[in-house]
């Protein structure tokens, strides 16, 4: 039997300062879709922003329908390691199994109940397949909350844990809309989060509408004041 690559994406994500178009990190990402159906995203990000210095390197599967199946996620700051954790889901239980230089060796089971919204990696492609099990038929306007998030970090740049942790925030529909960045131009959904804690600046994403929900574009307010923009994707949508 002959070898045939698994059906795949890969492309970059710029971030950059509005207004100056200051580079000050970016995402090499890879996403496949197996014989199963189930997709898996690797990302490897690097970032200086101010005095924070943050590299992660992380992957996430989920299932056809975007409810994540397993995940893993390794932290580099200020040019040391600082944490490394292993994440499982099932349809009720979410675990994880990590490693932090500030609380040692961590053990976590959590009660889940479906459809969750995702596992929040910080990647923002990651970001991206959050919104990927978003109603988007309800049309422009609708607010989705999915109860409790999990995610494996409440800092703005994914630099703490890994392990679980839960936001309240939603998600806003503000419609479909034509984007073009320095990749393409691409037919998008654009939506919002809401409700978004630890202080979180204001931020906009839109997310492609071929099924894959790339992350084409980001905007972020506040003290970031930044624009995230996919620079290059090949392969085919999935």
């Amino acid at each position: 039997m002959s070898y045939t690559p698994l059906p795949g994406r890969t492309g970059r994500i710029e971030y950059r300062k509005r207004g100056t178009g200051e580079l000050w990190g970016q995402d090499e990402i890879r996403i496949t879709r197996g014989a199963d159906g189930r997709r898996v995203f690797a990302a490897h990000c690097e970032m200086r922003f101010g005095e924070e210095e943050v590299v992660r390197d992380s992957v996430l599967s989920v299932q056809a329908d975007f409810h994540p199946r397993d995940a893993y996620v390794r932290i580099m700051r200020q040019g040391r390691l600082t944490g490394t954790g292993w994440f499982l889901f099932s349809d009720t239980e979410a675990t994880c199994e990590s490693w932090t230089e500030a609380e040692g060796r961590i053990s976590q089971r959590m009660p889940i109940r479906r459809p969750i919204r995702g596992f929040g990696i910080h990647a923002v492609q990651g970001d991206g397949w959050l919104g990927a099990t978003f109603p988007y038929d309800k049309g422009p306007g609708h607010v989705q909350f999915f109860g409790r998030n999990l995610l494996h970090s409440l800092h703005h740049f994914g630099a703490t844990g890994p392990f679980i942790v839960t936001s309240e925030s939603g998600l806003r529909y503000v419609g479909p809309e034509t984007v073009t960045v320095p990749a393409g131009t691409f037919d998008c959904h654009r939506i919002a989060f809401v409700g978004l804690t630890n202080n979180h600046p204001d931020y906009d994403m839109w997310l492609t509408r071929d099924g894959d929900f790339i992350y084409v574009k980001g905007e972020v307010g506040g003290y970031m004041d930044s624009v995230f923009e996919l620079a290059e994707l090949k392969g085919a949508a999935l």
